[in-house]
């Protein structure tokens, strides 16, 4: 069947945004002392609090959990190096997860480049195992096993997509809204397999300058299309980028885009964001590629729930134009120079988009013990 966008699946011309990825506005309902209580903070000091635009809702900064089950940071010697752990948490870190989502498309022009590996032929259906053994109870231990990995799938959700009409304010805010609640539903059950009972996180889509505790942001600044704050667990999506971006036709874009930022949360509830702190602070020239597997696995957790939704929403018939839209519509292109490359490749994009949604499960998305020619 056509899907009700009018759009067949084919390329087509749209103008080239700056760079950038990330999800929409309504502010979420999000008990943060009770966050906070569940994450007290594992360096020392208080865990910071925000009050932004929002009133008196305080937002508190991601911290450190106490341990990864049973992984405990080793304690560190001085008050100069527990000063370093503080500014790489509230820093370095910020709390944010940019995806950058460069759309690589002008003219209907695929850009995939020739040997930029992997690529998406037929559908990739990997399930990547550890082929090192980590120190046992390590954070590297736990980004190769966290329990996430075997929650499974999502089950079959009844969820027809809302029409993104004209890509305005109130059109785009309408499909968010919808979207974002499947997507609460999809993983709430997931959480709870690994113990975890977290309230849903936000949502703020704007098309006006906004502030969060990970900054300021204005519409169409620099190459921001959406992001997730762990600073107060709220996704954002620029509604003017992503109509200049992508247009209201372009829906499996939208789909995609705040499905990834999703994704981030699922790492942050999960405890994969914290583990992946603390791997840092002991691999600093790690840094770049460990953004990318972050990046692609929170890409392929949005495969997971895009398979949770295919029939309903549905684009059971549209697969060639998912697929297209998950290789050619987010990531770096391979002109980025590789110590650049904080979020893959565009095929690389599309290798864990699909990944997710032909496996269907959340072993799939195991980015850290894959190897490096599918992290690229």
């Amino acid at each position: 069947m056509s899907n009700p966008y009018g759009y067949d699946g084919r390329p087509q011309d749209r103008v080239a945004p700056p760079p950038g990825v990330l999800p929409p506005p309504q502010q979420g309902q999000w008990p943060p002392a009770q966050y906070g209580q569940q994450v007290p903070p594992q360096y020392g000091g208080q865990q910071p609090q925000y009050q932004g635009q929002w009133g008196q809702q305080q937002y508190y900064g991601p911290g450190g959990p106490t341990q990864f089950n049973g992984f405990q940071p080793p304690r560190r010697r001085g008050g100069a190096i527990r000063l370093v752990l503080l500014g790489f948490f509230t820093v370095a870190f910020l709390g944010i997860a940019l995806s950058v989502v460069g759309v690589m498309l002008a003219g209907g022009n695929s850009s995939t480049a020739e040997g930029a590996d992997p690529q998406v032929k037929g559908g990739p259906a990997v399930v990547p195992t550890p082929t090192r053994n980590a120190p046992k109870g390590s954070a590297e231990d736990y980004l190769l096993n966290a329990p996430i990995y075997q929650a499974g799938g999502l089950g079959e959700l009844n969820c027809p997509a809302e029409n993104l009409g004209d890509g305005s304010l109130a059109s785009q805010k309408v499909y968010y809204e919808k979207l974002f609640k499947c997507l609460n539903d999809a993983w709430r059950p997931a959480f709870e397999k690994i113990g975890k009972t977290e309230p849903d996180p936000g949502l703020v889509v704007f098309d006006q300058p906004i502030h969060s505790p990970c900054g300021d942001f204005a519409p169409l600044s620099g190459r921001v299309l959406a992001f997730y704050c762990f600073g107060n667990h709220v996704m954002y999506t620029d509604v003017k980028q992503m109509n200049k971006a992508f247009g209201p036709k372009q829906d499996l874009a939208y789909l995609m885009t705040i499905a990834h930022e999703y994704g981030h949360h699922v790492q942050s509830v999960s405890d994969l964001f914290y583990a992946r702190s603390a791997y840092l602070q002991e691999h600093p020239d790690q840094k770049l590629d460990s953004s990318r597997r972050n990046e692609l696995q929170a890409s392929c957790f949005a495969g997971v729930f895009s398979r949770a939704i295919e029939k309903s929403y549905p684009f059971t018939s549209r697969l060639k134009e998912f697929e297209f839209q998950a290789s050619n519509s987010f990531g770096e292109t391979p002109n980025t120079p590789e110590s650049e490359r904080t979020h893959g490749l565009a095929t690389s994009q599309g290798f864990w988009i699909v990944n997710g949604l032909n496996i269907g499960e959340t072993k799939a998305c195991n980015t850290y013990a894959a190897s490096k020619d599918q992290v690229k």
